[in-house]
């Protein structure tokens, strides 16, 4: 693994699963297309790296072998993506970066990273699929961000729930989900856990494309306290640091 290997495969570590065009771009030495996609076909053939081709968008997605993993990345436990995890985890990255790029969120610590960062666990109790950082007013806010493809146990769903609330260190938690049938349930069961003086911390939204197609979040609304609301007025606020201009009889939320 020479140093430009590595530059190529740096995104890797922290985003975990990419497409080809994505990861090139967020190179250091923004390299030609034909010779980076050279690069990382020797590396599949190395057992470096391991493709996916998706089904339903043509992108080919890349993401660490168990072997590459041991070889780069420096945490205490390296976990490689598992197959059977591929398309949930696909859709956490595309999210999470898009959260950044649209100016949304200023930090994102993705569930791998918060899994072996020291002691996480045992403050925070819960570890979501993502963690996204703010400010608001000069103080940081943590949101919890929760992916759902397909429907957990209602006990396992509450049991989650509460240790969100319990634990004041995150202020907020968005679920995405890419059934309504699913969300209703979350809605339901989440409901009868937290109480109606905490529901208002969560928001719940559904992308039913998501899985065939990348989520427009602009225009796209969740449910907050039975409420619709733009996802950037929930994340960004009316006021303040990050000013959002959206209907002023949303759901206001981060204050």
């Amino acid at each position: 693994m020479n140093s430009i290997y590595v530059n190529y495969l740096t995104p890797l570590l922290k985003w975990r699963v990419m497409d080809l065009e994505s990861l090139r771009s967020e190179c250091d030495a923004d390299p030609n297309y034909s010779h980076f996609a050279r690069v990382i076909r020797k590396m599949e053939k190395a057992n470096v790296l391991e493709g996916y081709k998706h089904r339903f968008n043509g992108k080919k997605y890349i993401y660490f072998s168990h072997f590459g993993e041991s070889q780069l990345a420096k945490e205490k436990n390296p976990t490689a993506i598992s197959k059977e995890s591929l398309i949930h985890d696909i859709k956490v990255t595309e999210i999470a970066r898009n959260f950044i790029k649209l100016g949304w969120i200023d930090q994102i610590t993705l569930e791998h990273e918060l899994q072996n960062k020291r002691d996480f666990r045992a403050v925070y109790k819960v570890i979501p699929d993502a963690l996204l950082e703010t400010r608001r007013e000069g103080k940081k806010v943590q949101i919890a961000f929760e992916l759902e493809l397909t429907q957990k146990h209602k006990q396992r769903i509450k049991e989650k729930a509460k240790q969100y609330i319990i634990n004041s260190r995150y202020n907020y938690i968005v679920y995405f989900f890419s059934k309504e049938s699913v969300m209703k349930t979350y809605i339901e069961v989440i409901s009868e856990a937290v109480g109606e003086k905490n529901i208002d911390k969560f928001l719940f939204v559904t992308d039913k494309a998501m899985t065939a197609e990348v989520t427009e979040l602009d225009n796209l609304e969740g449910i907050c306290h039975g409420q619709k609301v733009l996802i950037s007025k929930f994340l960004m606020g009316e006021n303040g640091v990050k000013e959002h201009n959206s209907d002023k009889n949303s759901c206001s939320l981060i204050r």
